[in-house]
């Protein structure tokens, strides 16, 4: 049977422990009887491991695999490394801004009734705005408040589906956050399917084709797309990005954000130089991605 070096230490630590305990209650003193000096007693032999040992590395794997599961249902979901990279998907479905052959993609997972995406959208449109030939942002939208966050996700959906993804996004954004004392308040009545449906005539839409993409199983399926983009790559809150498939969490600083836009322009660069089709980058880049985040116990 293969034991795992883990396995191993925790079982070489436990019998160590135990055999500490039983030298302990064995020890003897030296006899002070008598006006004679005597020498103390010999310690008992020691015992000889159980012949059983493969049966008891079994009975440890199958405790440690119990405590590991344990441990993972407890603690919160393992996040993405910064450090590596991660291949992020782009279904056809998912509104996006700037050019489809730009050197650097961000996917950005947000949600409409998240405040700190609120906070950080003006940062996507600096980048945006200084980077208008060189970077695209891809929207997914994972789902953390419930069903109220559904409508703003199925009208942005439906704008995408006449040109006017950006116009929706920062219709949305400003009617429902208002800044108060510095911190992003919601204005809860500009959410409901009334209030969205009234900003989607605003901007001029066909308000026909509108219903019917609301209604569509195509925008409902980019929530559900999202999330099976999303999930193996261990986000499981918003805003969340991953920029040429590095990932960055949180409301970000632009000078964050801008910085390692900067490093992957660079990569960008040298590999278009060196013969890939600019084009293909983003797709060449992330094809040896990894596709899941790595479980706090994985070896």
């Amino acid at each position: 049977m293969k034991v795992s070096a883990i396995t191993l230490s925790l079982l070489l630590a436990v019998a160590t422990s135990a055999g500490c305990k039983q030298a302990d209650t064995k020890f003897q003193k030296p006899s002070t009887q008598g006006t004679q000096g005597t020498s103390a007693e010999a310690p008992a032999p020691a015992k000889e491991l159980p012949k059983d040992v493969e049966g008891r590395l079994a009975r440890v794997e199958r405790r440690l695999d119990k405590v590991i599961q344990t441990l993972e249902q407890a603690l919160p979901p393992s996040e993405p490394d910064p450090a590596s990279t991660y291949s992020v998907r782009v279904d056809a479905i998912d509104p996006s801004e700037g050019p489809a052959d730009a050197k650097v993609t961000i996917i950005e997972g947000f949600e409409f009734k998240c405040p700190y995406c609120a906070i950080v959208n003006p940062t996507i449109d600096q980048i945006i705005a200084k980077y208008p030939k060189d970077v695209r942002v891809v929207a997914k939208y994972i789902l953390i408040h419930g069903p109220s966050a559904v409508p703003p996700a199925l009208a942005a959906c439906a704008a995408a589906k006449q040109g006017k993804y950006t116009a929706m996004k920062n219709g949305l954004w400003n009617s429902f956050f208002k800044i108060e004392n510095g911190r992003p308040m919601m204005q809860e009545a500009a959410t409901s399917p009334e209030a969205i449906k009234t900003l989607a005539a605003s901007l001029q839409l066909d308000m026909t084709k509108y219903d019917a993409d609301i209604a569509s199983n195509e925008c409902k399926g980019w929530i559900q797309s999202s999330r099976e983009a999303m999930g193996p790559l261990g986000v499981n809150g918003t805003p969340a990005f991953f920029v040429n498939g590095r990932f960055l969490n949180g409301a970000v600083p632009f000078e964050q954000l801008d910085a390692l836009v900067k490093e992957e322009l660079a990569k960008a660069d040298k590999a278009i130089a060196d013969g890939t089709a600019q084009k293909d980058y983003y797709n060449t880049l992330v094809k040896n991605g990894l596709t899941k985040v790595k479980g706090r116990f994985e070896e």
